[in-house]
């Protein structure tokens, strides 16, 4: 009797880079924190441990001790032990760590590190990497907001100039969003608390994480989160509320209370007649805006922008800027919403300007608000944009048609009308397939096309988020593994596509990205410029739990 022996794929696992040091954030509060040493690196470390809730103790003598840390030994805000070190000090206050500030003193310094790798205490000991069990990182600190930088030892100077390189890069008052962020994740945990409902949780403050400039987040007030949870309870996951419910939830008054169309339809005698204008923000990058798009932009009264707009395109906005509160579940009561905005500033004689992210036509509703505005005696003015569908796989390195490979390409939905399933094409060879709106159930919608629509398993696919933008991702695998794959990557950073077809692997050069990983671009000279399949681990999130 022959039995066929049946090869299970080996699990993908990314491969460890040794060489790392562990970056934590240690919470000090009720730990003890032991520092030798009197001198100004002493005093950083004090500072650094009482900024952490530690209990401090100092080991140090006080004839030359540095004006900062007599001060707090004066205020009781640290316990001095004496001048010389003892090792009878390890046992009596059972420190956690152990700071050595004393440099280019080895003799003194290494009793001490035996000491206390017996009592499996760490310890750091200035300018003596070997010695060392951790390194301090140099740091920046707006409230909540900790960015730690470290060269492992290697040049500690140079990581000052790096901290202080990024920290100049970052937008003010981050601080305050995170602050605001946190009492919001707060909130909506108390307003949805059960465990089964984390993950929603997560995705849902992901999403505002993502579409919210650092600004808006910074200055979220109570209504705002209000509102914020009102959207999250209608939400996909709970039952449907009624679309009255939803209107009020929104501030839009029921339909009878709506003021009729001949109320809204003209603006009162004597005032000019407003203007809108949809335009196409293009995938992202404000250089890809048209000029027509950007002078719209800086002619508006009011801009109706929708919430995937980046920060650097609303940033041309000087004038009013309303941003839609979209999210699955209300897309129809906050699209409303907008559409009655428009028109109150329309009767007031206003160039309203409706952002749209790529091209309005191609699935974004312009034509609905064509019919929508014509109903109230305007005429919108209509400009073009960059849809995603084709730039975003032009800037990932994927060619949608190709000779021999791909003659055709299809533009579609992974998302119906109030997030229902919608029709899907049958595989094609030669065809190179996009899917908008797809990312939030890829889940199914790849099943679907593999069990249904005869698609291949092992059919090559792309997710690319961000097209354009500076962050710029693209997770890269096979029908049957890249939700597992965008999973192992801390999931997805809207707004994202995804391709799927042969022409994916035409400039795709698989010696140097392999079959599968991360990468920034196809066209990079170099390989995956974020991470490959064998470095995923640099993409990881790990605080990935509301």
């Amino acid at each position: 009797m022959t039995t066929t022996a049946t090869t299970t794929p080996l699990p993908r696992v990314p491969n460890p880079q040794g060489g790392a040091s562990l970056m934590i954030a240690l919470q000090c509060n009720n730990k003890k924190v032991l520092i030798v040493g009197n001198n100004s690196i002493a005093s950083n470390r004090v500072l650094s441990s009482l900024e952490a809730d530690a209990t401090v103790y100092l080991v140090g003598s006080k004839k030359n001790m540095v004006s900062e840390l007599t001060y707090r030994i004066e205020q009781q805000q640290i316990h001095w032990l004496g001048d010389t070190f003892d090792i009878n000090f390890l046992d009596n206050s059972l420190p956690d760590i152990v700071f050595v500030c004393e440099s280019n003193n080895r003799d003194f310094a290494t009793p001490i590190v035996q000491a206390c790798r017996t009592r499996h205490i760490l310890i750091n000991v200035t300018d003596a990497n070997d010695l060392c069990d951790f390194f301090m990182t140099s740091t920046y600190r707006d409230q909540s907001l900790q960015i730690a930088v470290s060269t492992n030892g290697q040049a500690s100077k140079l990581s000052n100039r790096i901290r202080r390189h990024v920290a100049a890069s970052l937008p003010v008052n981050l601080g305050d969003a995170v602050r605001r962020v946190g009492l919001l994740r707060q909130k909506v945990r108390q307003s949805d608390p059960s465990s089964a409902a984390s993950g929603r949780r997560m995705k849902w403050l992901a999403q505002i994480c993502e579409y919210w400039s650092m600004d808006r987040l910074a200055e979220l007030s109570d209504r705002n989160m209000e509102d914020l949870l009102e959207a999250y309870h209608q939400d996909e996951g709970y039952e449907s509320i009624g679309k009255t419910k939803r209107l009020a939830s929104l501030g839009v008054p029921p339909r009878s209370q709506q003021p009729t169309q001949q109320e809204q339809g003209q603006p009162p005698p004597g005032m000019k007649k407003g203007k809108i204008t949809l335009v196409g923000a293009g995938p992202g990058d404000p250089n890809l805006l048209t000029m027509a798009a950007h002078n719209a932009i800086q002619e508006a009264d009011l801009v109706l922008a929708d919430k995937i707009v980046p920060a650097e395109v609303i940033a041309l906005v000087q004038c009013e800027l309303r941003i839609a509160r979209k999210f699955p579940g209300n897309a129809d009561a906050a699209q409303e919403e907008f559409n009655q905005m428009a028109v109150k500033a329309l009767n007031q004689g206003k160039h309203v300007v409706r952002l749209k992210q790529g091209d309005p036509y191609l699935f974004g509703r312009g034509g609905e608000e064509v019919l929508h505005f014509r109903k109230f005696g305007y005429i919108p003015h209509v400009i073009p944009g960059i849809s995603s569908s084709v730039a975003a796989p032009l800037l990932a390195g994927i060619p949608l048609t190709h000779r021999s490979v791909a003659s055709q390409f299809l533009v579609t939905t992974g998302t119906g009308a109030k997030n229902s399933l919608t029709p899907l094409p049958t595989f094609d060879a030669h065809r190179t397939d996009v899917f908008l709106m797809a990312i939030h159930r890829l889940s199914a919608l790849t099943q679907d096309l593999v069990k249904k629509q005869k698609y291949p398993a092992n059919l090559s696919c792309v997710i690319i988020e961000r097209a354009s933008c500076t962050d710029q991702r693209i997770v890269y695998g096979r029908l049957d593994n890249i939700v597992q794959l965008l999973d192992s990557v801390g999931g997805s950073r809207p707004p994202g596509l995804l391709v799927v077809g042969h022409a994916i692997d035409v400039l795709k050069e698989n010696e140097k990205y392999g079959l599968q990983g991360v990468a920034s671009t196809f066209l990079s000279g170099t390989g995956a410029c974020s991470s490959n399949a064998n470095n995923v681990l640099q993409l990881h999130d790990p605080e990935s739990v509301c």
